[in-house]
């Protein structure tokens, strides 16, 4: 045998240069010189190798019994014309039921379910190569696994119907609780350049069942540079009428209607900003500021999305109430816009009274710590 020369290194082995009809095998033997010896695989890799090839013959010898017992490619002096009430495979000694091979185990276990027997005279016409045809497992059918129950299915069952949730419906409120409730509008006008300053020019309250309690126009003092007649409905003839008060006769009459009251509204701070008023926080009812009226700002404002803006009212009423206000080609109305803020706060009233609640006791917590 000529020398090997060594060459480059290749795949984590050598490659040598031997003549044409030598290099496999050198080839072959230089790669097996490299690998570990037997001793040195974990001997569970061992044991797993030798359990899958034990398994493996076992399922051929069974595949090869079954095919011998039902006469397919097997020669007619290779069949075993004596056991005749025994087993059925080729090459076996074995009489009666005493035999041991897979494949008779399988054919006794079906015959005794009253199935379709593994017999020549009912497998003639099926195919003789069980991997391309799938009437020789129709008529030797092996045994299925048993499935077993999750758990998952047992607690169902146990369970039971689920039981309907109770929605408790509060009672309507008092005459007395009704009292506690106002909704405010203002209407405004705008003075100073460009009309960007705003003057109150009209105002309503309502009660909790919507009954208007107060609505008057309002004197401007200062000039009114924009009257914004397209949204407020304010001409120069309504400020200069009979019918309007000062704005100091306005604001003390406003002022004792609210007072120790909760008031409801849309966009409050801008209301109470026109009219010089201050109410506590925990008795203003905001639909602007209400967090489930609320929703997220543009991405490009809060990347994060914890900004939230107001939506309109008359997005609120349509949404909320199915209610119409604020029609295009039409003038705001106070009252309307005041009713609707009052029913958006009513539908919500329960859920909305334990968030100031809350808001309440956490404010008494931490002004008894300081």
């Amino acid at each position: 045998m000529p020398t090997p020369t060594m060459g480059n290194s290749n795949e984590g082995f050598s490659c040598l240069t031997i003549p044409w009809n030598n290099r496999k095998m050198s080839t072959m033997t230089a790669y097996y010189q490299q690998q570990p010896l037997a001793s040195d695989v974990c001997p569970t890799i061992k044991a797993n190798a030798r359990l899958r090839r034990s398994r493996g013959y076992e399922d051929r010898r069974a595949r090869r019994d079954m095919m011998a017992s039902t006469g397919s490619n097997v020669p007619d002096e290779n069949r075993n014309p004596s056991n005749t009430g025994g087993c059925r495979h080729s090459r076996c000694s074995n009489k009666g039921n005493n035999c041991r091979s897979p494949a008779y185990t399988i054919l006794k276990k079906t015959k005794s379910n009253d199935e379709p027997s593994c017999d020549a005279s009912t497998t003639s016409t099926l195919s003789t190569d069980p991997s391309t045809d799938d009437s020789f497992e129709a008529a030797c059918p092996l045994r299925k696994p048993r499935r077993k129950r999750t758990r998952a299915r047992n607690r169902n069952r146990k369970s039971g119907p689920a039981t309907p949730e109770i929605v408790r419906i509060l009672a309507d409120l008092t005459d007395e609780e009704k009292a506690r409730y106002v909704a405010l509008d203002a209407e405004m006008v705008g003075v100073g350049p460009g009309g960007f300053h705003s003057r109150l020019a009209r105002i309503s309250l309502v009660n909790y069942d919507g009954e208007t309690i107060f609505d008057t126009l309002v004197k401007v003092i200062e000039p009114v540079t924009d009257y914004r007649t397209f949204v407020s409905g304010i001409t120069a003839e309504d400020l200069a009428s009979e019918s309007a008060i000062s704005f100091i006769e306005c604001q003390l009459q406003v002022s004792e209607l609210i007072r120790d009251k909760i008031v409801v509204g849309h966009g409050l701070k801008n209301d109470f900003r026109v009219l010089g008023i201050h109410h506590p926080w925990h008795l203003v009812r905001d639909t602007a500021k209400y967090e489930p009226f609320m929703a997220p700002c543009h991405p490009s404002e809060s990347p994060t999305g914890a900004c939230l803006r107001s939506k309109k009212l008359k997005v609120l009423a349509k949404d909320k109430l199915g209610m119409v206000i604020q029609v295009e080609g039409r003038a705001h109305s106070p009252v309307e816009d005041a009713v609707a803020a009052l029913e958006l706060y009513k539908k919500h009233r329960v859920k909305w009274e334990k968030a100031v609640e809350y808001k309440v006791n956490k404010t008494r917590e931490m002004t008894a710590r300081s």
